[in-house]
């Protein structure tokens, strides 16, 4: 937001009504001064925004093949039994001295 209250050439402050398409002190046009290095910097979060969704539907669908596989064999998902055993708390030193 605050890149596009400024001309990004001159930096003068432009006001947030102005539409015009050229800084009116230092006439570049706003709209298409360093498209391309917004267009390189698009495309590479683009890139990495689908890499990131590929990531997360590999771990969903390896999920899903963990849960079809206990289900069948009979057996607790993985994560139910990491959250049993932590709610399990071994005693401390601390405890095991004062019994």
């Amino acid at each position: 937001m605050k890149e596009d209250k400024y001309c990004p050439k001159c930096g003068k402050k432009l006001s947030l009504f102005y539409l015009k398409p050229n800084c009116p002190g230092c006439g570049v046009d706003l709209l298409r001064y360093d498209a391309e290095g917004r267009l390189e910097r698009d495309a590479a979060q683009a890139a990495k925004e689908v890499e990131d969704l590929w990531r997360f539907l590999r771990k969903a669908d390896k999920a899903r093949v963990i849960e079809r596989y206990c289900a069948k064999k009979g057996k607790p998902l993985p994560w139910e039994a990491e959250t049993a055993s932590a709610d399990r708390t071994e005693p401390t030193k601390s405890q095991e001295e004062q019994t």
